[in-house]
């Protein structure tokens, strides 16, 4: 038995996979954002000006997005491991570099290779926890990962304006840098390849790939391949809406707050973002146990508990237009976050249902660049009504996308997924323990 068949037989090794991927997580997206915490220090440096400013976070997201489907391509390509290693490694020589620099154009050239080379990590760590990770296991694994990333601002943030202030923004970047070097040796210790489609068949061998998992198809074969899948294009319908969604509430809800409230812009800074971030994180966990639950009995049930979820969190925002209090406001947004939350962490996990498995790295790529592009869409739409609807309105346009949003997902289970699942079983995507709906099965030969 070689040693990732021993591996893979040793059901505690596949939760220090997630242990490893939660602390790349945490960097990945830190070291994007950090610069935000220590930017008054920067600009004074750098003499920034307010477009410059704002073109930070663009210059990333283009970037990212631009980059994406390909990167995901590669993580379907090549080892999931490698891929990984080299990302984590070169984002971090990168945010050393940012510490490093002395000029506006070295800062933006910070930013765009930032975008690159992180864009390279999500679809393939995900594809990998997919192949570490069965069915009774994988919304846990999926929700400690992005539990990781929503940790990154938070206390990231904190750490980054602690030492920024007193020792430097320059120290910020360099120590946050060498954090993942050598996060990157503890990786190249211990991270290692699951076969392709490995955990698809929980009753089997694990070290048996699924026989269609070892193909390696190409780009616009898998493109092709993707958007043949009816249930696959309704998620990523509800992806990129939900994207818009949340960067029209994560960029004007402070504003909100401060204008409407009359807080500090302390107090607006931080509750906007804890209140946005906390639910969420609580809901990432527990939806991914109750997923894991009910995915184990019937995998199509992730997909009614998404849909379910989000109907929830419809009213929360129009609950602005009649709140007078801030603990109202608070409330409404925070349920929405928690309700949201725990739709989402099935998004991956029916996804792996539907896509073989040396596609999924480059489907959650596709859908990560199309999120970049909506959530940037979302920002400057929220400015676009700002003056005309008020954020009230602005906010109930929130709810009208979750609406869309889950008439999407009612299409897809009520009208798709039994039938692209039975698809995907018989196309050896894994075994679905899935009895044919005779009703189902005449709607749709």
């Amino acid at each position: 038995m070689t040693r990732t068949e021993r591996l893979l037989a040793n059901p505690n090794y596949k939760w220090l996979v997630v242990a490893l991927l939660f602390v790349s997580g945490f960097l990945n997206l830190e070291d994007r954002v950090v610069i935000f915490s220590i930017l008054p220090l920067i600009r004074r440096d750098l003499h920034l000006s307010d477009i410059q400013t704002g073109a930070l976070m663009t210059a990333f997201l283009w970037t990212y997005a631009a980059f994406s489907p390909f990167t995901g391509y590669f993580g379907d390509r090549l080892s999931r491991r490698r891929v990984i290693l080299s990302s984590v490694c070169a984002w971090s020589v990168v945010t050393v570099w940012a510490g490093a620099i002395t000029s506006t154009g070295q800062l933006f050239a910070t930013r765009f290779m930032l975008g690159f080379t992180e864009s390279f990590y999500l679809p393939t760590a995900l594809a990998l926890l997919a192949d570490w990770h069965g069915r009774r296991t994988r919304g846990r694994a999926v929700s400690m990962l992005i539990l990781g990333m929503n940790l990154g601002p938070i206390l990231g943030g904190t750490f980054a304006g602690y030492v920024g202030q007193h020792y430097g923004w320059r120290v910020v970047l360099y120590v946050l840098g060498g954090i993942g070097i050598v996060h990157t040796f503890l990786l190249l210790s211990f991270l290692r390849e699951a076969p392709s489609g490995a955990a698809e068949s929980e009753g089997t061998p694990a070290a048996e790939p699924v026989a269609a998992a070892e193909a390696k198809p190409a780009f616009l074969h898998v493109l092709r391949t993707l958007v043949s899948i009816p249930s696959f294009v309704c998620l990523g319908l509800v992806s990129a809406l939900s994207a818009v969604a949340i960067f029209m509430l994560n960029t004007w809800f402070p504003v909100f707050l401060y204008d409407t409230y009359h807080v500090n812009l302390t107090q607006s800074a931080f509750l906007g973002n804890f209140v946005l971030m906390a639910p969420v994180m609580a809901g990432t966990v527990i939806g991914g146990a109750i997923s894991d639950k009910i995915g184990a009995r019937e995998p199509r049930y992730r997909l009614l508990m998404y849909a379910l979820c989000l109907s929830l969190a419809i009213p929360c925002p129009l609950l602005f237009w009649w709140a007078r209090r801030l603990a109202v406001v608070l409330t409404a947004i925070a349920l929405f976050g928690l309700f949201r939350s725990l739709g989402e962490c099935n998004w991956h996990p029916v996804m792996y249902e539907l896509v073989p498995p040396n596609m999924r790295s480059t489907a959650t790529g596709i859908t990560n660049s199309f999120n970049c592009l909506m959530g940037g869409v979302g920002s400057l739409v929220g400015g676009y009504y700002h003056s005309t609807l008020g954020l009230q309105g602005v906010f109930g346009l929130v709810s009208i996308l979750v609406a869309i949003g889950v008439c999407s997902l009612s299409l897809a289970y009520f009208g798709f997924l039994q039938r692209d699942m039975l698809r995907a079983q018989q196309s050896g995507v894994g075994q679905l323990g899935l009895v044919p709906d005779s009703t189902h099965a005449t709607a749709h030969p």
